[in-house]
């Protein structure tokens, strides 16, 4: 396949240097010179490709290849001089043989050399091509993994500060209600269960993430009863929607900790998702105390803020890929608005949607 593959691109050379000379009329002779002279540059192909790979691996400065080509352009150039003059000579109509005619060998020499460096022009040139691409590839591939060790470490802070609030809320509850403490267990084993599921994905599908809010909020009702009152609306063409695992969590966690728990007659969360256009957008509101009056989401000290924000420059670093604001909502309370591109994961997000 390589032979074929270089005899059919002289062939196409020698296509090319021919057909203005049949622009005057047919010539055979003039033709098949032309032809020849292109398929002895097929024939010494193979050398230049090999003395190429040896002074490159030889030599890692371009200048210094080019200085080697350069000299061995002479060498080659009369190769090829001499075997179109030995294939052309049996022909007698081809009087500008360089075998025939010095004035023509000479010819024949020049057109080569410049042939020659055009060849290593044209090699260079796809080499640094593909190195440049191969390059480019490697950049990416260590983005991705760092990317991914960001995300990672981000999630190894978070799911401890989760932990350990849970496990104090459940120990404030073993001397006064021990069933209830017992019950708040279980539910977090199966929510730790279901997170170590998703652990290696940097994204799931919104279903799986409000399944996992489900076992958080299972916990939270227990010990809170009545008093918190969270709904979820989402609208159903959004549940195969990616989004970044176990986000909502502490941004409810929040809304419960900063914003409802103070609270005697406790408040409300909302949980609502939608897609605009082709964007996905989430909110969770709450009716409760409020951000402190000097707020500010760049000076925000909690952990559950900083490390979502994070998690969404990490995953959507594309400009305009996201957007999140935290923000007072009218009538007291929290909103927290989230805008993330809007994609799924092929079949399998079909099937969770249906």
């Amino acid at each position: 396949m390589p032979a074929l593959l270089i005899f059919l691109l002289w062939t196409a050379v020698g296509v090319f240097i021919a057909v203005p000379d049949m622009v005057d009329g047919f010539q055979w002779n003039e033709t098949i010179g032309k032809f020849v002279e292109a398929w002895s540059w097929a024939l010494l192909t193979p050398a230049i490709l090999l003395v190429d790979r040896k002074l490159t691996a030889r030599y890692q400065s371009v200048v210094r290849v080019a200085a080697a080509h350069l000299v061995l352009s002479i060498p080659f150039s009369l190769v090829h001089t001499y075997l179109a003059g030995l294939i052309l000579y049996p022909i007698p109509s081809v009087s500008w043989s360089p075998i025939r005619s010095t004035e023509f060998a000479v010819y024949f020499y020049l057109g080569g050399w410049g042939t020659y460096c055009a060849i290593i022009g044209v090699l260079q040139t796809f080499k640094y091509y593909n190195r440049y691409m191969s390059s480019q590839v490697e950049l990416a591939r260590v983005e991705k993994r760092f990317v991914e060790s960001h995300l990672n470490a981000l999630r190894l802070q978070l799911e401890p500060h989760f932990l350990f609030n849970t496990l104090n809320a459940i120990s404030s509850e073993l001397g006064a209600d021990p069933e209830l403490a017992r019950e708040m267990i279980e539910d977090l084993a199966v929510l730790l269960r279901q997170s170590l599921d998703c652990q290696g994905s940097k994204e799931i599908t919104l279903a799986q993430e409000l399944a996992l809010l489900d076992r958080y909020l299972a916990i939270q009702k227990l010990r809170f009863g009545d008093r918190i009152q969270v709904q979820i609306q989402v609208e159903s063409a959004t549940l195969s929607a990616m989004v970044p695992s176990m986000f909502l969590q502490p941004l409810v966690e929040n809304a419960i900790r900063h914003g409802l728990e103070g609270r005697l007659n406790g408040g409300s969360i909302l949980v609502s998702a939608e897609h605009v256009d082709d964007q996905l957008h989430i909110k969770v509101l709450d009716d409760g105390v409020g951000l402190p009056p000097l707020w500010g989401i760049e000076t925000s000290a909690g952990l559950g803020i900083s490390v979502t924000r994070e998690r969404l420059r990490a995953l959507y670093a594309e400009p305009g890929g996201h957007a999140f604001a935290v923000a007072r909502r009218k009538g007291g309370g929290t909103e927290v608005a989230i805008r993330i591109p809007l994609h799924g994961n092929g079949a399998e997000a079909r099937g969770i949607a249906a």
